[in-house]
């Protein structure tokens, strides 16, 4: 293996770059969605259906109280 600081601007880029490549580590940013993502994006439907339901359940609890007093 040649010294890194002998080799030209050139040569040093092209070095770094295959030397990247091969361990994984180009810096290309990767299009793929991850877990973490998925449970940030489905969160606002989650807590929109939780909001549905308890407004629902509250205005059928109203509903029922006000067919006791009649």
């Amino acid at each position: 293996m040649t010294d890194i600081s002998k080799l030209t601007k050139d040569e040093m880029i092209n070095y770094l770059y295959v030397r990247d490549v091969i361990r994984g580590g180009d810096n290309i940013p990767d299009n793929k969605i991850n877990y973490t993502d998925m449970m940030m994006y489905a969160l606002p439907f989650i807590l929109v259906l939780i909001l549905i339901l308890v407004i629902y359940l509250v205005h059928k609890q109203y509903k029922a109280d006000d067919k006791k007093s009649t």
